[in-house]
């Protein structure tokens, strides 16, 4: 069946989806938070950036896995613990956030606990994004600017700049008047 999109508002979209993407689920272990999910979603930009994907079908693969690793060693902080989160959590916990949705063949497996990587490329038929989201991430333009989004919101700390940016150009003029 071929859907056709008449009309469609990028801003609104991008508007709604940041709002889920600054609301999704991340784990917090010894006072960290795991930046797994946000990686992913880069991975997931990346590859349809790189016209690596060009369905709506995500599995777990060689290239997603490679891509999702150097992401993390790039984003996640050091830390206490010795492995980088593996790319089978926040591949099967997105699904809570209600935008990225599992397929399965047969029956799911309920969400209690996190299967292997192994178990979900057996498993888990392929992964996808809400048709809006994957609407909007076909524009470059907007693919960019949620991608940017991302790195800002969920994997940076928000360096002093950007906390004063954030409270506008009369701190900034101030600084610039104090020095």
């Amino acid at each position: 069946m071929n859907r056709v999109i008449r009309f469609y508002d990028y801003e609104q979209c991008f508007a709604h989806y940041t709002k889920r993407i600054m609301n999704i689920r991340q784990a917090k272990i010894h006072g960290e938070v795991i930046v797994a999910k946000p990686v992913l979603l880069l991975a997931i930009i990346d590859g349809i950036d790189g016209k690596v994907f060009i369905d709506n079908r995500f599995v777990i693969n060689d290239w997603i896995e490679r891509r999702y690793l150097m992401l993390m060693s790039k984003y996640a902080k050091p830390s206490k613990f010795d492995d980088l989160t593996g790319i089978e959590k926040p591949f099967w916990h997105m699904e809570t956030d209600g935008f990225w949705h599992l397929q399965y063949p047969g029956e799911s497996l309920s969400k209690g606990h996190t299967p292997s990587k192994g178990w979900l490329i057996e498993n888990v038929s392929y992964a996808y994004l809400d048709d809006d989201l994957w609407f909007l991430l076909q524009n470059k333009e907007w693919r960019i600017k949620l991608r940017n989004y991302i790195v800002e919101h969920k994997l940076t700390d928000g360096n002093w700049f950007g906390k004063i940016a954030a409270e506008g150009v009369g701190a900034i003029t101030a600084l610039l008047f104090a020095a």
